[in-house]
């Protein structure tokens, strides 16, 4: 059909550009019958375009074009039907309410109702310690919400599955992480939103970098090197009297201190009824 419109273009006076997508070949029967239309309804073409240099080469050769007149121009795409999903995967690993296994999920679950958030959250329910490594890798932002933290593990434990941190600034949260591992938030709900759509816009995602940088801080070689070098410094000490040990109770002051004071002295006569009556080898 493109062809036949070429032709009567050119006996209508009207100018013509003929567009080739494919390749064909030079030895099949259909490609050698499809060169040899082309060769001749083509020389009248104002102009040829192909979608790609390869394509060019094949259709000059096919067709027997001039060069000067045949133009590359690859194809296009509607980019806004294929928007890539943007979307940031945010992972909470966490009990519900303190020493349960979540009596709040009731109306977290009516807030995901009342929302309408179906397609976008997902309650696990309980997760072992055990899959939490595959729950952690399906994210790209660890959220940890804690109120009151000396360390947080679950946070350490997000990093090396190379997921971006953002807590709450409690207890020795901002110790666990370097800044470019982690967001730190007040604790309180518009902080915690500011600082994850921080997290969200302004960091560039590398799980395998920041789970370097957590193995390297915290690889249990080395906390267990530190850890024997403490045990072994305390083994190396000589250890304290009863004298050492009265004096450093009654530093406790005020009546506890009086009654650490006689609980000790009470505890080394029993120590030593202990080994009047039993012995060395009963102990």
């Amino acid at each position: 059909m493109a062809n036949e419109a070429v032709t009567y273009a050119c006996e209508m006076g009207l100018a013509s550009v003929y567009t080739d997508h494919s390749l064909f070949g030079f030895d099949d029967i259909a490609s050698i019958i499809l060169n040899r239309v082309s060769k001749s309804t083509l020389p009248t073409v104002g102009a040829a375009i192909c979608v790609s240099h390869t394509c060019c080469d094949n259709f000059i050769l096919r067709a027997h074009m001039l060069p000067s007149i045949v133009h590359v121009i690859p194809n296009a795409v509607h980019t806004s039907k294929f928007i890539p999903d943007l979307s940031i995967t945010v992972v909470v690993v966490s009990r519900l309410v303190y020493r349960n296994d979540g009596n709040k999920k009731l109306s977290s679950e009516e807030m995901v109702e009342r929302e309408r958030l179906h397609d976008r959250v997902e309650f696990l329910g309980y997760v072992p310690h055990s899959s939490v490594r595959d729950v952690l890798v399906r994210g790209n932002v660890f959220l940890n919400c804690s109120l009151a933290e000396s360390f947080c593990i679950a946070i350490l434990e997000a990093a090396s599955a190379g997921l971006f941190v953002v807590s709450t600034n409690v207890g020795g949260v901002p110790e666990v992480l370097p800044p470019e591992m982690i967001h730190h938030a007040d604790p309180n709900v518009d902080s915690l939103v500011e600082s994850l759509s921080c997290a969200i816009s302004g960091k560039s995602f590398q799980p395998i970098r920041l789970s370097f940088i957590a193995d390297q801080m915290y690889s249990w070689q080395r906390i267990a090197g530190e850890t024997v070098t403490v045990y072994d410094r305390v083994i190396a000490r000589p250890r304290l009297s009863l004298s050492q040990r009265l004096v450093r109770y009654k530093t406790v002051r005020h009546l506890a201190g009086f009654v650490v004071w006689y609980a000790c002295w009470a505890l080394h006569c029993i120590s030593l009824f202990s080994l009047w009556n039993c012995g060395n080898h009963g102990i």
